[in-house]
């Protein structure tokens, strides 16, 4: 699950509301998985603080990174996703290998 919001103070009532919510469905959220990340503006000029206070779930604070990987998707804060496609490019180096290696001494009809 993704939450998104504008503002800290906005994103902590979300994050609230989800913790009430979750425990009427008997769902649990585990804190040492769940991540906080802080998008930088395309613009500079309308950058603000990188130092905000932690978020609270379920009473433990939730940690800040700069790159996660969610849904096999690698996300980063610079709101970039070249390192991702390098890793996919890769990936698909290594298969293209395997399959030259596994199909090299076979005829051309087969």
């Amino acid at each position: 699950m993704v939450l998104l919001a504008p503002s800290w103070f906005a994103l902590q009532r979300l994050i609230d509301i989800l913790s009430v919510f979750a425990v009427d469905i008997d769902m649990s959220c585990n804190v040492l998985k769940t991540v906080c990340m802080i998008f930088n503006p395309s613009c500079e000029h309308k950058a603000v603080p990188c130092m905000f206070r932690e978020f609270i779930l379920n009473g433990s604070n939730l940690k800040y990174v700069q790159e996660f990987k969610y849904l096999g998707h690698a996300l980063n804060n610079k709101l970039s996703d070249d390192d991702d496609i390098k890793r996919e490019i890769r990936c698909m180096f290594i298969r293209t290998n395997i399959l030259l290696r596994r199909f090299d001494k076979c005829s051309v009809a087969v």
